[in-house]
């Protein structure tokens, strides 16, 4: 299996007028030049998590940074013990089924859409909806790496620090004390509209190639708003999964930035906007300068 595979698939205010003119800034872009009054200038990189042959060499622009870079940080670096400990936190460890959670009909659908990445009937019946959902919402079957993955081999290659924002506990927490109630609403969502998700995902990674990070968040707006049945679960989805840890990550990612020369890397959704990490930098004093 698969269950390595499944786990690295898993793995993954209100505004001021200046940050209304930062919403403006940050929609389009995504390779960001940081700098801070002395500090030597970082990087700041969005990527985004799935497989696909063209994400396997990078822009030139951001190659060039990369390979000036003294530092790698990443929002995650999975290693083994992660990896089992995120797959361990995936699953029921008690009489709790996720066919009782979804029902049978959606847990048919579950079990059709992910055997062909090799999980038996039985593994899938035990694991939470947050678990499937990663799955659907991150559909594996592509080709190419990722580019997390790719820059880690990269970074290895030269031997470069390597930094990370969360550790696995942290991932867990965002997705296992997503209410049981969301979590289920939007499974049994996605089930029933999986086709509309993987042409989402299609058109979602078309507007990452071309730097629009403004086009990325309107088609998940423009998703949800066709099903307002799930428009409060989505919405405590985002939070949790974009808004909460955006503010983490622009708090962390400071401490690379303060020694200079760093490359940060971390999903492109977390660029954008008014609550995007760009702009909670400026909001701290840095400066963000698009490069790509």
């Amino acid at each position: 299996m698969k269950r390595r595979q499944f786990v690295q698939m898993a793995l993954l205010l209100s505004a001021t007028p200046s940050l209304f003119a930062a919403a403006k800034r940050f929609q389009r872009g995504l390779l960001w030049r940081v700098t801070h009054k002395k500090m030597a200038a970082s990087h700041v990189y969005g990527t985004i998590h799935v497989a696909d042959a063209r994400l396997g060499s990078l822009p030139r622009p951001v190659q060039k940074a990369f390979d000036a870079a003294k530092s790698l940080m990443l929002e995650f670096v999975p290693d083994r013990y992660a990896r089992e400990r995120f797959l361990d936190a995936a699953m029921f460890h008690d009489q709790q089924t996720l066919e009782e959670k979804i029902g049978a009909g959606d847990f048919e659908r579950a079990v059709r859409y992910l055997a062909p990445i090799g999980l038996p009937r039985e593994f899938i019946n035990k694991l939470k909806p947050w678990g499937v959902l990663l799955n659907l919402r991150n559909p594996g079957g592509q080709d190419g790496s990722s580019l997390d993955g790719r820059l880690v081999e990269l970074a290895r290659e030269r031997h470069m620090p390597l930094d990370q924002i969360e550790d696995v506990e942290e991932q867990i927490f965002t997705f296992d004390e997503f209410p049981m109630d969301s979590q289920v609403a939007l499974l049994k969502h996605s089930l029933m509209h999986e086709g509309e998700l993987r042409e989402l995902a299609g058109r979602t990674l078309e507007a990452y190639l071309a730097g629009d990070l403004a086009a990325i968040w309107r088609l998940r707006e423009e998703f949800v708003a066709r099903y307002p049945d799930i428009a409060a679960h989505q919405a405590v989805m985002t939070k949790r999964v974009v808004y909460d840890r955006s503010v983490v990550m622009a708090h962390r990612m400071q401490r690379q930035l303060r020694r200079g020369g760093a490359f940060i890397a971390l999903g492109a959704l977390h660029l954008y906007g008014e609550k995007g990490v760009l702009a909670l930098l400026e909001a701290d004093g840095y400066h963000a300068t698009r490069v790509f």
